[in-house]
């Protein structure tokens, strides 16, 4: 039987993991750029970031703490697998601390990116959905959707200068 304080250690670090995963999967795949070697990476932070769950701050940033133990995790597989040595480790551990350092400035550019997708007209709605959800080539588009490829290019470059204008103006309003 789990006792009173167990359980809420562990419905704090399950409310604060799903608030903050999908971030923490964003800073690992912005220090390996690869998918799969971000999933294993992302697991293994996951039982890491439980594992060591009591030496966490209540009071701290848990993404930047979480981010932290990722890139300790990213360090172990590069140097296990000698398959993400793009660059050398203090190099990435710069990179890292300088991804912890702008992810509040990220999160709320994500957040306005989300809200101008939404008000996007359907048809550009579409186009994104297809480009980045579904991971389609603009050649692939292009066939689709009966298209030149150069037609979905500059589709693509319209909807990409708008959602830049709309995040641009969103964030510049929160602060």
């Amino acid at each position: 039987m789990i006792q009173d304080s167990d359980q809420q250690r562990h419905d704090e670090f399950l409310r604060l993991f799903s608030r903050h995963s999908r971030r923490i999967y964003n800073f690992i795949f912005t220090l390996v750029m690869s998918h799969a070697d971000a999933e294993e990476i992302f697991q293994d932070t996951c039982v890491l970031l439980w594992k060591k769950f009591d030496s966490y701050d209540p009071q701290g940033n848990f993404p930047a703490w979480a981010c932290k133990m990722a890139t300790y995790e990213v360090l172990q597989l590069r140097r296990k697998s000698k398959r993400l040595l793009l660059v050398g480790d203090e190099t990435l551990k710069v990179l890292a601390d300088q991804a912890i350092a702008h992810s509040d400035s990220l999160d709320a550019r994500q957040h306005a990116l989300e809200h101008c997708v939404e008000k996007l007209p359907d048809h550009d709605k579409a186009l994104i959905e297809q480009r980045y959800r579904q991971q389609l080539t603009p050649k692939e588009m292009a066939a689709s959707l009966s298209r030149s490829v150069y037609s979905v290019y500059r589709a693509l470059t319209r909807v990409h200068s708008a959602l830049m204008k709309c995040v641009t103006l969103q964030v510049a309003d929160e602060k």
